[in-house]
């Protein structure tokens, strides 16, 4: 098989912790404006190395988000922050590793999102892989010019890249992509469609790339607990069922989307790789 995997550090965003696990921070009686919680979580994409052709999952946020002419929103920026240097980009992070965008021949989106899809435009040449739903709910709010969670300069960029997408359909199941590599496709949740990676290594269990799929441990339990963002709750919940279901039946470990803790625990690109 012969595949190695590298966790790419992109920075990291600035959030309420109540939006990542509801609940952390509220008031009471005794304590009716509690001060808020500020934390940082990280932002990843992953490098699959592979002989059949290099796989990239989530692409982090477009180098240009921030700033008065950044590519988010001002309320984007005031709610989530990015913060990363100039080497935390993904152009800087495949460059590290000897790669450009051309040399990927498999882009998997997890979702379409502001921390996760940034980068899209710049893989010309591979196959783009997104959730037709994801796709559709993405397109829909260009339309509207109402992003929500979407960043509308972002989708407008791909529309004018002619991307060559692959829209996986609701009912298609998983699929798989590359010798040791499956897309899991787990439908609405976070996002309005959810795409996971099972990725199989030689020396070590394999892994399960979740992405928001499931924010961090807290989130996973058990008990599993909601996510302060959710599109669709029942398939929030089915989702995490199905992983922890599917961890158990292969041994596999489960890599969070926003894990603080789990993410520094991590061999990152610039240290090393897993095969």
């Amino acid at each position: 098989m012969g595949l190695k995997l590298h966790v790419l550090d992109l920075g990291s965003l600035s959030v309420d912790i109540n939006m990542i696990i509801p609940g952390t921070v509220i008031a009471h009686p005794a304590d009716p404006n509690p001060k808020g919680q500020i934390i940082q979580i990280p932002i990843a994409a992953h490098l699959i190395e592979h002989p059949e052709g290099n796989v990239l999952y989530d692409t982090g946020c477009n180098p240009e988000c921030m700033g008065p002419d950044g590519r988010w929103s001002p309320e984007f920026q005031k709610l989530f922050p990015y913060h990363g240097t100039e080497e935390c980009q993904l152009p800087a992070r495949l460059e590290a590793l000897g790669y450009g965008p051309d040399d990927i021949r498999h882009v998997v989106l997890s979702h379409l999102h502001n921390d996760h899809a940034g980068c899209v435009e710049f893989f010309k040449k591979s196959q783009v892989i997104v959730h037709q739903d994801e796709f559709s709910a993405a397109l829909r709010q260009y339309a509207l010019r109402n992003s929500g969670s979407y960043v509308w300069k972002d989708t407008d960029a791909w529309l004018k890249s002619e991307l060559n997408w692959r829209l996986l359909e609701p009912d298609e199941g998983d699929r798989h992509l590359v010798d040791g590599v499956k897309i899991l496709n787990f439908g609405a949740g976070h996002a309005s469609g959810m795409l996971g990676l099972q990725v199989s290594l030689r020396s070590r269990p394999g892994v399960l790339l979740v992405s928001d799929a499931c924010y961090n441990k807290t989130i996973y339990g058990p008990p599993t607990r909601m996510a302060g963002f959710t599109t669709d709750a029942n398939g929030f919940l089915r989702t995490i069922h199905r992983v922890r279901s599917l961890a158990e039946e292969t041994g596999y470990e489960v890599w969070f989307g926003h894990d603080r803790e789990q993410f520094a625990s991590l061999t990152k690109s610039t240290e090393g790789f897993y095969e």
